[in-house]
């Protein structure tokens, strides 16, 4: 039903946008204008636009505004929009092998993360969204993961315990959380302001710009730097889509689409580096995980769900991957 539907609504609001141009790449993502990827996007736009003199157009619906990350997924599949965006553990029950991407303290800094994911383990990540129809364009991100909640200060392992915090709706990740006393209420991202507002959940886990940009600091006391994660927002689009271009027009796509990547990390680098001076203005109490609380809380996370990957991506391919953080 949802398809449908969605596809008619689309068929409307393309109509017009399908214009003159030769190629027209219609991008759905569900952050807002102001974030990083959207900001990203828009030079991606600019700079296609520009260089193909006019012969690709592209089209950005951000906000959500096409239905959320799954739903724009399938959009792309079924070849209604072009490209979408979205979290790596979003996408995962669609493509399992993107499961190894949830494991705990997995990369040090965002700089070994690029040259994990930019490398051959990274290429052969991509290539598994192939059989599902998606062609990936590569690894944006948001940063590595902290916490905001309105109880207390997350200094300790045990300070997780009994936190209602909203997850992502994936296994894995609730399995996870769970271990080590944390109550997980999975909840879509539209429903995690409300849900905090209304003290549904305590707390929440997000780069230090979603804080900012989804103004969760009007609802929480504390930001704790955790950095239990670092998740990719998965660029995407239509394989088929991809195919059907020119040569010349996918190495020029390729050539865009590696540039914004770096574009975009650059802008949710400086993103994170000032929402965090932001959240300590506005009164936010920020503290840091102590290292070795840090790494109990991924040695306790991560044993609970080790198998569960590695039953979900293959043995073979999860140790080729663990291979590349050497």
């Amino acid at each position: 039903m949802f398809m449908r539907s969605i596809a008619a609504t689309m068929a409307a609001t393309l109509a017009a946008g399908a214009a003159s141009a030769e190629t027209t790449i219609r991008i759905a993502h569900a952050t807002p204008e102001s974030s990083p990827i959207h900001q990203a996007l828009e030079f991606f736009k600019a700079e296609l636009e520009t260089r193909s003199d006019g012969g690709m157009q592209v089209e950005i619906f951000p906000g959500g505004q096409i239905g959320s990350v799954q739903q724009a997924t399938e959009l792309v599949q079924s070849g209604n929009i072009d490209m979408t965006t979205g979290a790596s553990v979003l996408l995962s029950s669609m493509v399992p092998e993107l499961s190894v991407l949830d494991q705990f303290l997995l990369f040090e800094n965002e700089e070994q993360a690029h040259a994990v994911l930019d490398g051959p383990a990274g290429q052969e990540l991509l290539s598994k969204m192939e059989d599902k129809g998606l062609k990936g364009m590569g690894f944006m991100e948001l940063g590595f993961r902290h916490f905001s909640n309105s109880r207390a200060p997350l200094d300790s392992v045990e300070a997780f315990r009994g936190l209602r915090m909203r997850s992502a709706d994936n296994p894995i990740q609730i399995t996870a959380w769970r271990s080590v006393g944390a109550v997980p209420v999975a909840l879509s991202w539209g429903e995690i302001y409300p849900s905090l507002q209304q003290n549904l959940i305590d707390g929440q886990e997000s780069a230090p710009s979603s804080i900012v940009i989804e103004r969760f600091y009007e609802v929480q006391d504390y930001v704790s730097l955790t950095g239990h994660i670092y998740w990719p927002e998965m660029w995407v689009a239509g394989l088929d889509f991809y195919n059907g271009l020119t040569d010349e027009q996918r190495a020029l796509l390729d050539e865009v689409a590696a540039e914004t990547v770096t574009r975009q990390r650059e802008l949710a680098a400086k993103a994170n580096a000032d929402a965090l001076a932001e959240l300590e203005s506005k009164g936010l109490q920020v503290n840091e995980l102590p290292q070795e609380a840090r790494a109990a809380l991924g040695e306790t996370m991560n044993a609970a769900i080790r198998d569960d990957i590695r039953a979900a991506v293959g043995p073979e391919f999860y140790d080729s991957f663990m291979t590349e953080l050497d």
